[in-house]
């Protein structure tokens, strides 16, 4: 049976949403004034670091919520009891699988740039040890690669996935639920800093599977209007006054939760009847792809400019820019090569991707 066009749109929403956070998230980890140490004055203002800490920390931080707002999304919209055990299959295929490879890859990728003098002086690598022990702990801690802590927070709400359900499937108790793991974030009642993150990011993603339990309809009409679209950009920079001036994770929250709510309304706004996005390109598809590898990426360029070309702000704020197309390139060079992305591999490490 073919998809209907509110399918389609809703789909391709969904492309352009991810694509947007995802380069967002690339930015955050491509920001490089640590290693560029020569500043480009202005009038004595170092722009091209200001401006690189403004995008890569205020406006890019707030991409991470809104995936963890967009994957409770489609985990939920079409959860129920009956199809526990086959979202548990899915997400084993989607997220274990590829979390244990990729963080295995990067801990022998690590071991091995420890084993070469010359790559060990340019990233700074003390020599690893390869021990059973040693790829457990890079396993269990994402020791050689920190940001997959989001791709293991999403495991473990997968697994709790019936709980959580049971919690935001009535519409009023699971507003009540939301609310209380809301106010257990911002209160920091929770000392342990990493049980203190989970609970704080599992309220975005409850919210997510709540909207898409109860308000599908309305998200996946695919029609936003003038009004809605400025109203979200209204409150979404209202929220980030409030997270620039109040520094907590109430602001954090909140400003994530509008930021993607804005993102959203973007990518559904209809003006004069016609969506304002068009059809999303093959690569920007690639997100997990690129997600997976971006960090190798950014930090094997901007380490071995910063060590051979310059270390101005010149070059570090122009690969700062352009860091997201060359990982979106360069990932969809790799899946042409494996057969765009019909080699067995490619799936397995993909998540059948």
């Amino acid at each position: 049976m073919g998809r209907t066009e509110q399918e389609d749109n809703f789909s391709n929403n969904v492309i352009w949403y991810n694509f947007i956070l995802c380069v967002l998230v690339i930015l955050i980890h491509a920001r490089n004034d640590s290693i560029f140490t020569l500043p480009v004055q202005i009038s004595g203002f170092p722009v091209f670091n200001e401006l690189e800490a403004f995008l890569a920390s205020d406006v890019a931080g707030a991409a991470v919520g809104g995936f963890y707002l967009g994957s409770g999304y489609l985990f939920f919209r079409n959860y129920s009891w009956k199809r526990v055990f086959s979202k548990y299959k899915s997400r084993v295929k989607s997220l274990v699988i590829p979390y244990i490879l990729w963080t295995l890859l990067y801990f022998f990728i690590h071991a091995g740039i420890s084993r070469i003098p010359v790559l060990a002086a340019v990233f700074r690598e003390a020599p690893i040890q390869i021990t059973w022990k040693s790829m457990a702990d890079a396993v269990l801690h994402y020791r050689y690669c920190a940001f997959l802590w989001f791709l293991q927070f999403l495991i473990l709400y997968a697994a709790f996935s019936p709980a959580i359900y049971l919690l935001i499937r009535s519409r009023y108790f699971g507003a009540a639920a939301i609310l209380v793991v809301f106010f257990t974030a911002c209160t920091n009642i929770i000392k342990n800093e990493q049980a203190a993150a989970v609970t704080n990011w599992m309220t975005l993603y409850m919210l997510g599977g709540y909207i898409g339990i109860h308000l599908k309809g309305i998200v996946e009409k695919g029609k936003t209007s003038t009004r809605m679209l400025m109203g979200t950009l209204i409150l979404a920079a209202a929220s980030f006054w409030i997270y620039k001036k109040y520094p907590s994770v109430f602001g954090v929250l909140f400003y994530s939760f509008s930021f993607s709510a804005a993102l959203w309304c973007l990518t559904a706004w209809e003006k004069d009847g016609a969506g304002t996005m068009p059809r999303a390109r093959g690569w920007q598809k690639n997100t997990f792809a690129v997600y997976m590898t971006h960090f190798m990426i950014v930090q094997g360029v901007n380490a071995l400019a910063g060590r051979y070309i310059s270390q101005s702000m010149w070059v570090g704020f122009f690969l700062f820019l352009i860091l997201p197309a060359v990982c979106f390139g360069v990932v969809q060079l790799a899946k042409r090569i494996c057969g765009n992305g019909t080699w067995i591999l490619w799936k397995i490490w993909m998540g059948s991707r």
